[in-house]
């Protein structure tokens, strides 16, 4: 085997320490996937899963998107994974004048087309479950603009 593809496997993930219209900023972001990590990669992946426990889903938004959009080339989707009703999101897409709010619970999907204002947190968890959420960006970099 001459390990020809061996730079695409990541183990673990990196910790970014911020990101830009996302709060609390004393929360991490584990990036599995971005074109620091393998420079071919057109994908910036970040994920959060956790078990709920009593405490958590008393304080549901451990973690939150504020209304930001990503540039041209730049779709997003996220994955809201887990057991059935672990974890419900409100997503809002557009902008001031057209917003839309959505909420989303657990499995399900969003897809955001690249440009469009949108924001996203958790506001249910169901103790005893497991849940989270997945953000694939179809650019290598994070890249984060002010809304509409």
């Amino acid at each position: 085997m001459n390990n020809k593809y061996e730079k695409y496997i990541q183990k673990g993930f990196k910790v970014v320490k911020s990101l830009p219209y996302h709060k609390p900023d004393k929360f991490f972001y584990p990036i599995l996937m971005s074109s620091k990590r393998v420079k071919e990669s057109n994908f910036w992946v970040y994920y959060f899963f956790l078990h709920v426990t009593e405490d958590l889903a008393k304080n549901p938004t451990v973690a939150w998107a504020e209304r930001h959009r990503h540039p041209e080339g730049s779709d997003e989707m996220y994955l809201i994974i887990g057991d059935k009703g672990a974890i419900t999101v409100e997503v809002t897409l557009g902008d001031e004048d057209e917003m839309e709010i959505y909420e989303v619970e657990s499995p399900g999907a969003v897809f955001i087309p690249a440009g469009t204002t949108h924001s996203i947190k958790p506001i249910k968890m169901t103790p005893g479950k497991s849940g989270g959420i997945l953000a694939i960006v179809s650019s290598g970099e994070y890249i984060c603009l002010p809304p509409k």
